[in-house]
């Protein structure tokens, strides 16, 4: 019968060992299960989307929540509003506008968080490396059944106490290893992406706001060429009206007179329209009170870009850009990382101890202690160090491919920056020509009209080539700037440079 016992103990032991493995591989099987991937397409646009806007990611972790509170939307077109609107009229210069936009833009101000996500990594990657110290003081009150422990001695009375213990003690335990030196490190040069990542933020900051500003005096501008040509439009009407009152001309000289005249009238209603929306715009980029009235006390002129060779200004794009800065960063963040995991194979040293006064009340008390020291050894942990290694191998393959592509990338938008500045300049110097022909042109046609050698109609031709023109030339103005500002950006000289560049006061 013992024997048949033993065989029955066995047979329990090695069901509950089998229910154990499956339970153990059905856990594993859960934890390995990973997420639905996306379709190619809607991951390529988040990605185009986000690289378009947002300056690159500190972290994967930071990347992926910036990405769930920027999606879809522009934040460098935001603002947080400050101040309260005054019945003042501000006279707003670029460069007042770029130091507002560096303090209120919503893109810089979330892309600030970013610097204490990962200074919150490098404090829990300090962690491993200090010693954990706690302390615990507590009384307690027993009673002690020594029967219902099995312990029957003679003599010995089976319930013991009640009686107290008293016990203040610190515990301290320690793991020091070269993984978690290099952890240090990684969280270090990730917490010098963020700052990179900042500062390149505030470089789109001042590009955005400089767009902005540059948006609002092109609409200025085409608000006084249309007033131009209201009142010239007028004066062609009181011409014709002059001229048919003295029986020179016939009334539809008049007639196409006052049609023209119309025209450019719409032309101001829609050319004043889109100047109040383009101040708002700014008014938003900047945070400043929608109610604020300002006024812009820069111009939108011509201003010839520095000059400079393509090779003087991709070494200075490499030199100056912080996105191409915080990818190299990135790059050593995982190559420590990398590192981290490879010594995850290797000993630590552990440390514990504590001390503290035990008794049976604070008063009748000693004190003890405890101090141990040993080497731990990882070994049956192959798997996931396995695990780690191969994850921290291919993130820093991914982030040298990044800052392979993003080198190719600088040097991409550097050379299209210095095509488009200088097919700019010589599109603003034809415009201007063509609006002096225009004028010109206009000119001629009322002399002739004046003079009874033709009707109006040559005259409402010219000026509408003269409209032509003038808009022409202040969209070539535009394209100018903003090619030069492009060029600042490309560069990484934005912030420094950007009101020079398109002649800030």
């Amino acid at each position: 019968m013992k024997g048949c016992g033993s065989i029955v103990q066995v047979l329990r032991a090695v069901c509950l060992v089998c229910l154990l493995l499956i339970a153990t591989a059905a856990m594993a099987q859960f934890g390995t299960q990973q997420p639905t991937p996306t379709s190619p397409q809607s991951q390529g646009s988040s990605n185009q989307s986000s690289t378009s806007i947002l300056p690159n990611n500190i972290s994967n972790s930071s990347a992926a929540q910036s990405q769930s509170v920027t999606s879809g939307a522009d934040v460098f077109s935001g603002s947080v509003i400050s101040g309260k609107a005054t019945t003042q009229v501000l006279k707003l210069t670029l460069r007042n506008a770029i130091d507002r936009g560096l303090k209120q833009n919503l893109g810089a101000l979330l892309t600030e968080q970013g610097i204490t996500s990962a200074q919150a990594q490098r404090w829990r990657a300090l962690q491993g490396l200090l010693p954990d110290l706690t302390a615990r003081v507590g009384e307690s009150e027993q009673q002690i059944n020594l029967a219902a422990q099995g312990i029957r001695f003679p003599g010995v009375p089976t319930i013991i106490g009640p009686f107290s213990n008293f016990d203040a003690r610190a515990f301290l335990t320690d793991d020091l290893g070269l993984s978690s030196y290099e952890s240090i490190k990684s969280a270090v040069e990730n917490l010098k992406a963020a700052r990179f990542s900042y500062r390149n933020a505030l470089e789109l900051v001042v590009y955005s706001v400089s767009n902005t500003y540059l948006q609002v005096l092109t609409s200025a501008a085409n608000v006084r060429n249309a007033e131009a040509q209201v009142a010239t439009a007028q004066a062609l009407v009181n011409q014709a009206e002059q001229l048919h009152q003295a029986g020179v001309t016939a009334k539809i000289d008049g007639l196409r007179a006052a049609v023209e005249l119309q025209a450019r009238k719409q032309d101001l209603v829609v050319a004043r329209n889109n100047f109040a929306k383009a101040k708002i715009a700014l008014a938003r980029t900047i945070g400043l009170p929608l109610e604020q009235q300002y006024d812009l006390a820069d111009t939108l002129q011509y201003i010839p870009a520095p000059a400079m060779t393509e090779a003087e200004a991709l070494h200075d794009a490499l030199q100056s850009r912080l996105d191409y800065k915080q990818a190299q960063a990135q790059v050593h963040a995982a190559e420590l990382s990398a590192r981290a995991a490879h010594f995850e194979r290797l000993p630590s040293l552990a440390f514990s101890g504590n001390y503290g006064d035990i008794g049976i009340s604070p008063g009748n008390s000693h004190g003890t202690f405890v101090a141990a020291a040993g080497i731990q050894v990882p070994v049956f942990d192959e798997g996931r160090i396995r695990g780690d290694i191969e994850q921290a191998q291919a993130n820093l393959k991914q982030s040298k491919d990044q800052l392979s592509d993003l080198e190719g990338r600088i040097g991409a938008e550097v050379r299209s920056a210095m095509l488009d500045v200088n097919a700019a300049a010589e599109q603003v110097q034809l415009a201007d020509s063509s609006v002096k022909l225009a004028q010109e042109e206009l000119s001629e046609a009322r002399d002739r009209f004046s003079a009874g050698v033709t009707d109006n109609l040559e005259v409402v031709q010219a000026q509408g080539s003269l409209v032509s023109a003038q808009d022409q030339y202040v969209s070539t103005l535009y394209i100018h700037n903003l090619a030069k500002l492009s060029l600042a950006r490309a560069l990484g000289e934005a912030q420094q440079n950007a009101a020079s560049y398109l002649g800030g006061k």
